[in-house]
């Protein structure tokens, strides 16, 4: 995996297009109600320990990539927004929504508190990872 020179950040492969500004993960969260930190901090635990996984912060959101991005978490005034990627259509009840780009899909799920997220999803983004 490369990292740009200038704001450190993992790079799919050199010269890709990112968002070039360092970006502290803390100030995402800056006026964001607890229960949208603990949710994003139960979802990093765990994806940040795949092996080959790297994240950085962009000016709204935190960009998980493996090949390719497979995670994104967008703090929001009320909920954790999390975007992750599949190659069928996703059947969950808790989707808020899904999109198919290409071959793939993108599903989006809406987490207000830590005790909603279940091993359930860790399977599906972990599915996203492995398509990466």
């Amino acid at each position: 995996m490369e990292k740009c020179p200038k704001c450190n950040r993992p790079l799919s492969r050199t010269n890709a297009w990112h968002y070039c500004v360092e970006v502290d993960i803390d100030s995402l969260f800056l006026d964001k109600p607890d229960a949208v930190v603990l949710a994003f901090d139960t979802i990093f635990r765990e994806v940040s320990e795949w092996e080959g996984s790297a994240y950085s912060a962009t000016k709204n959101c935190i960009v998980f990539i493996h090949n390719k991005t497979y995670l994104v978490l967008k703090p929001m005034k009320k909920w954790l927004e999390v975007k992750f990627f599949s190659d069928a259509p996703i059947e969950e009840e808790r989707l808020h929504k899904q999109y198919q780009r290409g071959k793939r899909y993108e599903g989006i799920f809406r987490f207000e508190f830590e005790e909603q997220i279940d091993p359930k999803y860790f399977t599906l983004f972990r599915k996203s990872f492995e398509m990466s």
